[in-house]
């Protein structure tokens, strides 16, 4: 049914996409990156949903990039020209095009391009705000802002956060997150384990929506993409179109060797 370290599945009019790799911290591969999206364009057709909820395990919500998968890549174009252009552009266009209630469950921490797909979301929940943070460490690791992140940011945090965000690779704390208006709700830390806070999350979306007339649902998400859907794509298309470029010098896959060996450190 899954793949075992992303999981799908149909509960009641829910579809449940879980990053299930906690020993990992919930970091991805691009392939698994790519799983993603093909669970959001399978939860699209499915005919009997309202909402698509993108939750996790552990403590971590997702650390980002497996750094593993990075390090091994080498530095010519064709190569990125899929790996960074394709991919980025399907992922940031599928979650624009998912037309169901698309919700995010926030565990923990989330980094990087796991970042940029949560601010992608139209509904927010965290379990606890004070272990809760989201960071951008694209400045970081040599590259340029990822995923939308460069509109979706500014949009959700204001410019200010948003320049200490991808200016500075500076965390924002699950406070500020939720001073910025990003977060729906948060539970103060009730839950003790990943799984009762995703069921919570899970009934109370089912129980919000239970009357409503599902059809007014999906053309009201409609109405309020159109003022940003086209900004989203028209930034994210610069940012891959500029960002393959960084790639292609070789210096990510350097300080990704660095993060791995504990030489170089993200800036929490």
């Amino acid at each position: 049914m899954s793949d075992e370290l992303i999981t799908y599945e149909v509960k009641d009019r829910a579809v449940l996409i879980t990053l299930n790799n906690p020993k990992k911290l919930n970091s991805l591969t691009i392939h698994q990156y790519d799983t993603i999206c093909k669970y959001l364009e399978r939860a699209n057709n499915e005919e009997d949903t309202i909402i698509t909820l993108i939750q996790s395990t552990g403590r971590v919500f997702s650390a980002g990039a497996n750094a593993d998968s990075i390090v091994g890549q080498d530095a010519e174009l064709e190569t990125w020209m899929n790996l960074s252009i394709a991919k980025q552009t399907f992922l940031v266009q599928t979650f624009l095009a998912h037309k169901k209630i698309l919700a995010v469950a926030l565990n923990g921490p989330v980094i990087g391009l796991s970042a940029s797909f949560v601010t992608l979301c139209d509904l927010i929940y965290v379990n606890d705000l004070s272990k809760t943070f989201l960071l951008t460490p694209f400045a970081n690791i040599g590259i340029l802002a990822e995923g939308g992140t460069s509109a979706t940011l500014p949009m959700r945090l204001g410019w200010s956060k948003a320049s200490e965000a991808l200016l500075l690779s500076k965390r924002i704390s699950g406070d500020d997150l939720q001073n910025a208006g990003l977060i729906n709700k948060h539970y103060n830390g009730k839950f003790k384990t990943a799984e009762e806070f995703n069921v919570t999350v899970l009934n109370e979306l089912l129980d919000a929506t239970e009357t409503l007339h599902q059809d007014s649902i999906l053309q009201n998400k409609q109405l309020l993409q159109a003022m940003f859907k086209p900004r989203i794509s028209e930034v994210n298309s610069q940012e891959v179109s500029r960002g393959v470029y960084k790639w292609t010098s070789g210096e990510p896959m350097s300080r990704f060797k660095k993060l791995l060996t504990g030489e170089l450190k993200h800036k929490l």
